[in-house]
């Protein structure tokens, strides 16, 4: 199967190499040349621009910021035709989503939302991909799907808008766990006694009811260092967590430590955080390539 990627960054050069490395062909466009030099290194043909993409393929999977689909839709359209379809993986909010499919489907092109969970280590393990959109289309392009998810990390989730609904979600729990990971091993650090972090989150990773994918990447940064003093606690947000919150207040449903540990990263912007915002501000760089903050001794 042929498909075009637009945005070859991190999340996109690993889709990229998972089609690719699962049999597929990749058509690839991204604005910076050196992405595009990365995604020929590993198989993908590149072109200039989007009208020279269409020219030859009829699945298009867009891996670029929220903020910037839009403008990306807006400038295939003239060149897609009737039957193509269109899968955002990226972090779109569910209800442009439904919007989206809403409008490209009187042009009777089809739209798939698709929320793409995995982080950087997804390139070699492979996605957790939560699609929403009509099921014909998903299991048209099914073949696709399998080759860059991790086994088991795929499913059809509902209609058009429920897959980046469900991954919303995910990222908004997402907060409230690395908050709650961290509040805990600030705890075990400034508490009544002296504790070797190292070693407890090996540990608990070995039984434990709290063992967990986040658990062993804590083991990994406080492996390295445990004080954390170069690092600043300035947490950054995608946005996720608060469209999660708004959802929560829009449906009367409580959700209280997701608001709370939203309330936490404004905090650690305003005021530069404290140990606790460090270990998540290092989590999001370990799963998710996010930059972290460098201080001066």
């Amino acid at each position: 199967m042929k498909m075009g990627i637009i945005g070859l960054g991190r999340m996109g050069n690993a889709i990229a190499f998972r089609a690719i490395e699962g049999g597929h062909e990749v058509i690839g466009y991204d604005d910076y040349l050196e992405a595009r030099k990365k995604a020929e290194e590993i198989g993908a043909t590149v072109v200039d621009n989007l009208a020279a993409m269409a020219e030859d393929v009829r699945i298009f999977w867009l891996m670029v910021p929220a903020d910037a689909v839009e403008m990306v839709i807006k400038t295939l359209r003239p060149h897609i035709k009737a039957g193509d379809i269109i899968v955002d993986g990226g972090n779109s909010k569910y209800t442009d989503s439904i919007r989206r499919a809403y409008e490209l489907a009187e042009e009777n092109i089809f739209f798939l939302d698709c929320g793409t969970s995995g982080g950087i280590q997804g390139r070699g393990q492979g996605f957790c991909l939560m699609v929403g959109g009509d099921k014909t289309i998903y299991t048209k392009i099914h073949s696709l799907l399998v080759a860059i998810a991790v086994s088991g990390g795929l499913a059809h989730v509902g209609p058009s808008g429920a897959g980046h609904y469900t991954k919303m979600i995910h990222n908004g729990i997402e907060y409230a766990l690395l908050q709650a990971y961290a509040e805990g091993f600030h705890l075990l650090k400034d508490g009544g006694f002296t504790l070797n972090l190292e070693e407890i989150s090996r540990l608990w990773n070995n039984g434990a009811i709290i063992r967990s994918w986040i658990l062993e990447l804590a083991h990994d940064i406080f492996r390295q260092d445990q004080e954390l003093r170069n690092i600043s606690g300035e947490i950054a947000e995608s946005g996720m967590g608060r469209w999660t919150v708004e959802e929560a207040m829009k449906n009367n449903i409580p959700a209280r430590v997701i608001e709370e540990s939203l309330l936490v990263r404004a905090w650690s912007r305003e005021t530069g955080g404290n140990y606790a915002t460090k270990i998540v501000a290092l989590l999001r760089h370990e799963f998710g390539g996010h930059p972290v903050k460098k201080i001066k001794e």
